[in-house]
């Protein structure tokens, strides 16, 4: 009988697992690739720490630590379409450095490809993709 309450508890939480970014609260960045140059970089190269936090009440928040220091931007998501991928456009309640898009309304697009979560707003003026990979709380 133990076994196959272990199984039954197994079965559960694979089944639980989704493409969902609400499925995870935060993801961190992993890394970031420019098309330009080609060339990937590491989130543990880079000289700051960046996570983004689906809530499900459509709240959003994008923090960066740097030098000891964080800051934080909010925004509301909602589900969106972009170059036809389904994804979420996140709208930011003012303009922010941690902004990363190539027009002048403060916005991001996030898809999911693979393990990942993509930031890729920057890449039409050059700008690199930001991955993202589920993190914990």
């Amino acid at each position: 009988m133990p076994r196959l309450f272990l199984f039954a508890l197994l079965l559960v939480f694979s089944c639980s697992s989704s493409n969902d970014p609400l499925q995870a609260e935060i993801w961190q960045l992993h890394s970031v690739y420019a098309y330009m140059t080609q060339t990937g970089q590491e989130a543990s190269e880079l000289d700051y720490t960046e996570t983004v936090e689906f809530v499900s009440d459509g709240s959003f928040l994008k923090s960066q630590t740097r030098d000891g220091e964080t800051t934080v931007v909010e925004g509301r998501w909602s589900v969106a379409e972009q170059d036809g991928r389904s994804g979420f456009r996140v709208r930011y309640t003012q303009d922010n450095v941690l902004i990363r898009n190539c027009f002048a309304e403060p916005e991001e697009f996030f898809f999911r490809s693979q393990e990942f979560l993509i930031q890729s707003d920057f890449i039409p003026c050059d700008g690199p993709e930001y991955r993202y990979v589920r993190g914990s709380h």
